[in-house]
């Protein structure tokens, strides 16, 4: 299909609600912009066969947990295991299976680290106080680097971007996002170009790292599945097997919310838990809290990480 028809079938589709196509902008970005508008989930039922109907192709992004499900069903109901299913989990999880206990004896804290290969010191946690977000707060969050990554720069070709990277991105003109970089230094690449400033920011902000959590731990699916999934990320060996236990389990952890997240883009930036409040709170000064209104998206499995300062 003909890119002019695909912008007359996304114009014909916002009709009802008078939304504007510009047909200058590819017909992707306007499908993404129109899903906004019309309240389109990333990913969901609607969204997909919406897009199948536009682009006369399946939508590519953020399927890994439906394969995953639909491959686990199969297996079931063949009776065996499903090894393919399991190498798959494996591949997943295996870099944040183990965690390292690291201390000093001429310390007043000990973090703990979960096993990985880089690392950012960029910690995230809730308060109530907005904490408005510049340039010079990423550059100081990325405290502790690998050598090799503190040489390499992030790929501006949109050749790099990964198929299952959030759809939420790709609406904005003028903009090639890389979907390994770290969020935080992502979004503030994006409001240099688009000019955000105050409360328009902040609000962008929100909104896009709201669509990370529900991109990556889903908005329709099961409830104890996300937070599974969450034990998981977070490389904890046993996995409760109720939402209740999986709460409990979370709740006393002081983990780093923003590389939950910069994890799930780049396996390779580590899920920083620290055991000191203190630790914590110097880090969140630096960095900037973690909304929360962004942690009640993806089932609301975030808000078991939420800690008071």
């Amino acid at each position: 299909m003909a890119s002019g028809i695909q912008i007359e079938l996304i114009r014909a589709w916002s009709r009802d609600i008078g939304h504007v196509v510009d047909a200058a902008n590819s017909p992707k970005a306007e499908f993404a912009r129109l899903a906004k508008a019309k309240g389109w989930e990333g990913g969901n039922e609607t969204w997909r066969s919406r897009w199948k109907e536009c682009f006369k192709e399946e939508y590519p992004y953020g399927q890994r947990r439906q394969l995953a499900r639909e491959d686990k069903t199969e297996a079931l109901e063949d009776g065996g295991i499903h090894l393919e299913d399991r190498m798959r989990r494996l591949s997943i999880v295996s870099d944040t299976s183990s965690f390292s206990v690291i201390s000093r004896a001429d310390s007043f804290d000990s973090v703990r680290s979960f096993d990985s290969h880089e690392s950012f010191e960029d910690l995230g946690a809730v308060v109530d106080v907005p904490v408005p977000l510049n340039p010079a707060s990423v550059s100081e969050t990325n405290e502790y680097r690998d050598p090799v990554e503190s040489e390499r720069k992030p790929s501006l070709s949109s050749s790099e971007c990964k198929a299952d990277s959030n759809p939420a991105w790709i609406k904005f003109t003028n903009f090639v996002h890389s979907p390994t970089a770290p969020f935080k230094s992502e979004f503030e690449r994006l409001a240099h170009i688009k000019n955000w400033t105050g409360s328009v920011k902040r609000q962008q902000f929100v909104s896009l790292l709201s669509s990370e959590v529900a991109f990556y731990w889903g908005t329709d699916g099961d409830t104890l599945e996300q937070y599974q999934e969450m034990c998981r990320d977070l490389g904890l060996t046993h996995i409760p097997s109720t939402v209740t236990q999986c709460k409990k389990i979370l709740d006393p952890l002081k983990i780093n919310l923003f590389t939950v997240i910069d994890n799930k883009r780049n396996p390779k930036i580590k899920i920083v838990q620290y055991e000191s409040l203190s630790k914590l709170r110097k880090s969140i000064r630096k960095s900037g809290c973690f909304p929360r209104d962004a942690a009640k998206a993806g089932g609301g499995c975030f808000r078991s990480l939420l800690c008071r300062l």
